[in-house]
Parts: C-alpha cells; sequence; structure tokens
C-alpha cells in the first residue's frame, strides 16, 4: 500500500500551498508589503502564488464549462481558453498591479534597455537556453534518482507526475499543420510573453528594488528563478525549471530587455512543439513549460554534464562580453540609492519653525 494516495497527495500539496500563502501574507503584513515603491519578497511571492492559481483556477473551470470535463475530446479549444486566461491574469494582472501600486512599467517590466540591447544578444540567447535545457534536464534525472531512495513517496510523486506528463503532452501535440499553428501560439508564444512579465519582469524587478540600501539583483536572480520552478508543481523537474528559470533571469538582468529572455523562452518551448509534431512517438513526456526529463541513469546523466556544462558557461561569459556595455541595468541600484537619499534627507530635515503671530 502507498505511504500517500494521489488524493492525499493533491490535498497535501494544496494545504502546503495555502500554508505558505497565509504565513507570506503574515510576514508581509509584519515587515511591510513595500519598500521603496515596490513590492518586498514576500509579497512578490504571495501576488506570484495568487495570481498563479487564479490563472490556474478560471482557466480550468472556463474549459469545463465550455467543453465538459473530458478535455482529451478537444485539445484544441481546450490550448486556447488555456492561453487566454494565462494572458488575462498573469500578464494583465501583473500590470494592473504594477499600475495600481504606480510603478514605472518600464522599469518593471525590463524594457528600458531595449534600445540599447545588441543584435548578437539575440543570437546568443537561443543557443544558451536550450544548452541550459538539456543541462537542466540531466540534474533533473539525477535529482529523480534521489527520490528513489524514498520508495513509497517516489511511487506517489511519480504517478502524479505521469499523469500529468500524459495530459500535457495530449494537449501540446498537434495533428495537422493549422494545428501546429495554434499550439505553436499558445505553448510558445503565450507562455513566452505572460510568463516573462511576470517572473523575469514583475517578480525580479520588485524583488531587485526593494533591498533596504541597495539594489539586490543576485537575490531577485535567484528568488524570481526558484519562484517560477515552484509555480509549475513539478518535483521531479523542479532543477530542470531551476535551470532554465536562471538562465532566462540572468537573460533579463544582463540586457533590462524582457524581449531578450522572451525570445529564448519561446524558442525552448517551441523547439518541444516542433518535435512533438514531426515525432510525436519519439518523445515520451513534457512538463508544464516543457522540461523534458528521459529516463537517464545517474551516470549518463553525469556524462551529460560533463560536455554539456563548459558550452553553457561560455556561452554565458560570451553574453556577459557583449552586455557589458549596457547601461540601463544600472537603473536598479540609482533608483533605489535616490530614494534612500530621499528618506534620510525626509528624516533628518529640520522642522520649519510656525510663523511669529503678528500682531
Amino acid at each position: 500500500m502507498l505511504l500517500f494516495s494521489s488524493v492525499k497527495l493533491f490535498a497535501l500539496g494544496a494545504f502546503i500551498g495555502l500554508a505558505f500563502i497565509g504565513a507570506f501574507f503574515f510576514y508581509s503584513s509584519r515587515r511591510g508589503f513595500m519598500r521603496n515603491g515596490y513590492f518586498t519578497l514576500p509579497a512578490v511571492i504571495l501576488i506570484v502564488f495568487v495570481l498563479f492559481i487564479a490563472f490556474q483556477t478560471i482557466g480550468y473551470l472556463i474549459t469545463v464549462l465550455t467543453i465538459g470535463t473530458k478535455i482529451e475530446d478537444n485539445t484544441t479549444l481546450a490550448l486556447c481558453i488555456n492561453g487566454v486566461a494565462e494572458l488575462s491574469v498573469l500578464l494583465l494582472g501583473s500590470i494592473l498591479i504594477a499600475r495600481l501600486a504606480k510603478q514605472d512599467p518600464f522599469a518593471v517590466f525590463r524594457l528600458e534597455g531595449f534600445n540599447e540591447t545588441p543584435a548578437m544578444a539575440y543570437v546568443l540567447a537561443v543557443p544558451l537556453i536550450l544548452t541550459a535545457q538539456v543541462a537542466g534536464e540531466a540534474l533533473s534525472a539525477i535529482w529523480i534518482r534521489f527520490w528513489k531512495f524514498f520508495p513509497d513517496i517516489f511511487q506517489s510523486l511519480d504517478q502524479y507526475e505521469s499523469a500529468s506528463d500524459k495530459a500535457q503532452q495530449g494537449l501540446v501535440t498537434a495533428h495537422g499543420v493549422l494545428e501546429f499553428f495554434i499550439v505553436f501560439l499558445f505553448v510558445a508564444i503565450v507562455p513566452a510573453i505572460s510568463e516573462e512579465a511576470l517572473f523575469r519582469g514583475f517578480a525580479q524587478s520588485n524583488i531587485e528594488r526593494s533591498g533596504h540600501h541597495h539594489a539586490r539583483p543576485w537575490i531577485a536572480l535567484f528568488s524570481a528563478s526558484l519562484l517560477f520552478a515552484a509555480v509549475h508543481a513539478s518535483l521531479f523537474k523542479l532543477p530542470g525549471l531551476f535551470m532554465l528559470g536562471i538562465t532566462l533571469a540572468w537573460l533579463a538582468y544582463r540586457t533590462s530587455n524582457l524581449f531578450v529572455g522572451a525570445l529564448a523562452h519561446a524558442t525552448n518551448n517551441g523547439v518541444i512543439v516542433l518535435a512533438l509534431y514531426l515525432y510525436p512517438d519519439a518523445t515520451q513526456s513534457t512538463s508544464s513549460n516543457l522540461v523534458s526529463v528521459d529516463q537517464l541513469s545517474a551516470t549518463d546523466a553525469l556524462l551529460m554534464l560533463v560536455p554539456v556544462l563548459p558550452v553553457l558557461v561560455g556561452l554565458a561569459y560570451l553574453f556577459h562580453r557583449i552586455t557589458n556595455p549596457l547601461q540601463a541595468r544600472h537603473n536598479a541600484e540609482l533608483e533605489v540609492q535616490a530614494w534612500n537619499a530621499d528618506s534620510i534627507h525626509v528624516e533628518f530635515e529640520e522642522p520649519h519653525e510656525p510663523p511669529e503671530d503678528t500682531l
């Protein structure tokens, strides 16, 4: 008998998710939701989780009300509904929250570096993300081997992951030219826009610019990437998702141009969509953001990492070199310094004496 059934596992996950939301709401209310005009780390985590849960819930409810529970009978319409929900909740929701907080959209959604980003940055972003995907797949394979030391938990997780992979593969596998373009639009392009705006735009920028005395790019890089991996609810693919997230976050940080990461994100998803279209029987599984995890042994995964990691480091070094002259990424540091200077000025400003009464 399994230690956790699938229902119990889902209930446990829902309980943990709600507990995290409650904890971050409490922590944010104690520490403050905003600093320097930007949302603090606990507030960002709370907002992202709420938006992602709202997106999944709204998309599922509309799908069920429209086509019923047999989604496999009309996968194209289900995919369209999911894509519209993603754009409406993740993209427009994050923009609306930023505007309500009176934040500069060019700063929050990293559009400041658009005009000075060299063309080579777009070119290098493609092999960089594909190499990161291969490295992430190998890391995920090693991570899965770790969970096999806990057979009861592993079997429950494997049932959930396998069912999720099968459902996702059914949704993103096209069976005709027109269907291929629809799938490519809602699996490659729409997530590239909405998820980059939410994670590498809203989340990463707010975390970076809400520092006490200076911008926190590395804390923002790590936190936004871990958050990106966590909300996709795939424990087995967590290292691969994090690897993709940290790569996309670094592209956004180096360029302050969200379109570079969006191109890389769309390429990563688009390659898998194309592979499923051309070779539907050869590709065994995909995840919620199309990071596949083949059944590699730990030895094969390590052998894969040996040549991939130097290539990844080399591409990252080249990207670092060509983006080094860009000035846009320094805006966060300057803005935080300006906020702190203003706060110090207000704190130590001499009080004005009231005018003397003249009779």
